[in-house]
C-alpha cells in the first residue's frame, strides 16, 4: 500500500513539475488574442493576392448563384401565385451581404483589435487598483496560501493536494484556450462564407452559430481577467482566501469548458 501511494505521489510530483515548468508560460502566451495573430500562419494567408481573388470571386459567384434562383422563384410566383420575398427588400439584403462577406476579414480582424483593446483596458484598470500583474502566474506565487485555513490530519500531503487542484486547473484551461486559439482561427478563415449564410433563412442559423462562437471565443478572455482579479482582491482576506482561489478556480474552470459545448445549444 505504501508502494502504491508513493508511486501516485511521484506521478504527481512529475506532472506537477511538468506544470510549473511551462505550464504558466503556455497560458501567458494563449491568453489573450491581439491584432499580430492575422500576421501570423496560416492567417496571414488572406493578405494573399491570389487567395483573395478566390474568395471574392466565390462570393460573386454565390450571389449570382441567388440572383438566379430568386428570379426563378419570381417565374414560377407568376404562375402559381405563392408568396415571394420583396424584390427591393431581396436587393438590399445582397447588397449588405455582398458589402459583409467581401470586407469580413477586415470586420474579424477590427474585432479582435476592440476586444484585445477592452481587455488590455480593463487588465490595466484592475492592475492599477490591485497595485499587481494580473496574470495566471498570480496563481503560480500563491498556490500554498491554501495551507493557512485548511486543516487536513498531519498525515495527509496537503502539499500534493494543492499541486494537484493547480495543476488540474493549469492542464484544463490550457486545453481549453487552445481549443479557443484554433476557433477564433477557423472562424476568422470561414467568415466570408458564414456572412453569406444570411441569404437563405436555411442557413440563417449557421451564421448567428459561428456569430455566437466567434463572439464567446474573443470575450472569455475579458471575464478571465476579471475573475483573476477576484482572486488577486481576495489575497488579504486570509479567512476566505483559499475557499475564494478554489472557488474562482472552478468558475473559470466551467465558464471556459462551457465554450466547448457552446456552438451545439
Amino acid at each position: 500500500m505504501e508502494e502504491l501511494v508513493e508511486n501516485i505521489s511521484s506521478i504527481i510530483s512529475k506532472l506537477y513539475l511538468s506544470v510549473e515548468n511551462k505550464g504558466y508560460d503556455i497560458l501567458m502566451k494563449i491568453s489573450d488574442i491581439s491584432e499580430d495573430l492575422f500576421s501570423q500562419n496560416p492567417l496571414n494567408i488572406i493578405y494573399n493576392d491570389t487567395y483573395r481573388i478566390y474568395i471574392d470571386l466565390f462570393i460573386k459567384v454565390v450571389i449570382f448563384s441567388f440572383f438566379i434562383f430568386y428570379f426563378l422563384k419570381l417565374l414560377l410566383y407568376l404562375y402559381s401565385e405563392n408568396g415571394i420575398e420583396n424584390l427591393y427588400y431581396f436587393i438590399i439584403k445582397v447588397i449588405i451581404v455582398l458589402i459583409l462577406s467581401s470586407n469580413s476579414y477586415y470586420i474579424c480582424q477590427k474585432a479582435v483589435y476592440f476586444n484585445f483593446l477592452l481587455t488590455d483596458t480593463i487588465s490595466k484598470s484592475l492592475e492599477n487598483i490591485a497595485n499587481i500583474d494580473i496574470s495566471y502566474n498570480y496563481i503560480k506565487e500563491e498556490k500554498y496560501s491554501l495551507q493557512e485555513i485548511i486543516e487536513f490530519d498531519d498525515k495527509t500531503n496537503i502539499e500534493g493536494v494543492i499541486d494537484i487542484i493547480i495543476s488540474f486547473f493549469v492542464i484544463n484551461m490550457i486545453i481549453f484556450l487552445c481549443v479557443r486559439y484554433v476557433v477564433v482561427i477557423l472562424s476568422i478563415l470561414i467568415s466570408p462564407f458564414s456572412f453569406l449564410m444570411i441569404l437563405s433563412k436555411e442557413t440563417r442559423k449557421l451564421f448567428f452559430i459561428w456569430l455566437k462562437c466567434l463572439v464567446f471565443s474573443l470575450l472569455i478572455q475579458v471575464v478571465n481577467k476579471l475573475l483573476l482579479f477576484i482572486i488577486i482582491i481576495s489575497k488579504d482576506n486570509k479567512e476566505m482566501f483559499s475557499a475564494i482561489l478554489i472557488g474562482t478556480l472552478f468558475i473559470m474552470y466551467r465558464l471556459n469548458r462551457s465554450f466547448l459545448y457552446a456552438k451545439d445549444k
